[in-house]
């Protein structure tokens, strides 16, 4: 009756969230009597020893015959789990890992149970868990809580801490998470935002000074790519602006006309640099070609001849030659009998005749020397 009661206290049972194994002791009043398969009696006796009763059986130690039970311990069998939080110290012992530790434990000595009086198995397993694990996460620096995590959870697969939990009866497995603290988390959290924040800065420069760049059309994509829902509008308001600026650039041009400041001969050049603006460059004549002008030709002169040439003694006349008369000139004489412009007299039939003074040279060509002998 007792231990109906006891276990409709305490509950029992795989998958529970219990503190510890000891569920509870009493003194049994009459015979003991066993019942339930998710706990095990301790039965003491006065004479020292004690009995494990389960539903399988009963395992008996120096019990004498006939002994009857002075108190009797319930002990939870089964698996459970008991979660701790705590602070792991990273290297240089400034910062800190905040670890969750899932223990799961299950009875392997209820007697050992219960004479150590397990009723709080995070209590008592709490700070040998921490020493074991303070040794691992002391070897990394709070920015490598990941590596830290793997090493634990390396530690605890393999077997070296299977003995945590033996000087109690319990066999202990340690499933740890660990993480880094607040003040490492708000740092690292604000690092993360001054990255992405120049990350973002520099795309956008980067978008900007490519626009820039690229010169009016690209400046123009840009803005409609900002606003395409207005796309449609700024493009119409984009057209009504160029006819305008024609309309008026027209006008302008047969305004220079009118007023005279645009002559005849450059009338081409500037109506092309006005038309242009704004748009591809126009090449070639506009309207009628200006009419072709001969340049002037110099007149040409007549081939030279040095003057030696000129003065050169002439040669007799050949007897089928027909005598030539010298043109008229007052002052001229004939003295030489070979002059082709004076007809041939024998010598001595103008015996009356001055004797004829030295001829001169019209110019100087450097043979006067040979004259004066």
């Amino acid at each position: 009756m007792g231990e109906d009661a006891g276990m409709a206290a305490y509950g029992g049972g795989a998958g529970q969230t219990l503190a510890g194994p000891l569920l509870r002791d009493y003194a049994p009043n009459g015979p003991f009597r066993h019942t339930s398969p998710r706990t095990a009696s301790v039965l003491f006796y006065r004479n020292g020893g004690y009995s494990i009763v389960t539903v399988a059986g009963a395992q008996h130690v120096d019990k004498r015959a006939l002994a009857r039970p002075t108190a009797v311990c319930e002990i939870a069998l089964g698996t459970y789990v008991t979660t701790l939080t705590m602070e792991l110290p990273a290297m240089g012992g400034t910062t800190f890992f905040k670890a969750e530790v899932d223990i799961h434990w299950t009875v392997t000595d209820p007697h050992l149970a219960a004479t150590k009086v397990v009723t709080d198995v995070a209590q008592q397993l709490r700070a040998p868990a921490l020493e074991r694990l303070r040794e691992v996460s002391s070897t990394y620096r709070v920015s490598q809580a990941e590596k830290a995590d793997r090493a634990i959870t390396q530690q605890c697969a393999s077997g070296r801490w299977d003995d945590l939990g033996d000087e109690l009866g319990l066999r202990v497995r340690l499933y740890v998470r660990l993480r880094v603290d607040d003040r490492t988390i708000q740092h690292s959290d604000g690092i993360r935002d001054a990255h992405a924040s120049a990350e973002l800065t520099r795309v956008h420069q980067a978008q900007f000074r490519a626009m820039l760049q690229g010169g009016e059309l690209d400046q123009l994509s840009y803005m409609l790519a900002a606003e395409p829902e207005e796309a449609k509008a700024f493009l119409e308001k984009i057209r009504q602006e160029g006819r305008q600026d024609e309309k008026e650039r027209v006008e302008r041009l047969f305004a220079m006309v009118e007023s005279g400041q645009i002559q005849s001969t450059d009338i081409e050049t500037q109506a092309l640099n006005l038309l242009n603006q704004g748009r591809q460059q126009v090449q070639g004549p506009i309207g009628t070609r200006p009419a072709h002008r001969t340049p002037p030709e110099l007149p040409a002169e007549p081939p030279f001849t040095p003057d030696w040439v000129l003065d050169e003694p002439a040669q007799p006349p050949r007897p089928d030659q027909p005598p030539r008369r010298r043109p008229a000139d007052d002052s001229y004489e004939p003295h030489d009998p070979y002059d082709p412009y004076e007809p041939y007299e024998p010598h001595g039939s103008r015996a009356d005749a001055d004797p004829e003074p030295p001829r001169r040279r019209r110019r100087d060509d450097g043979w006067a020397w040979a004259e004066e002998e």
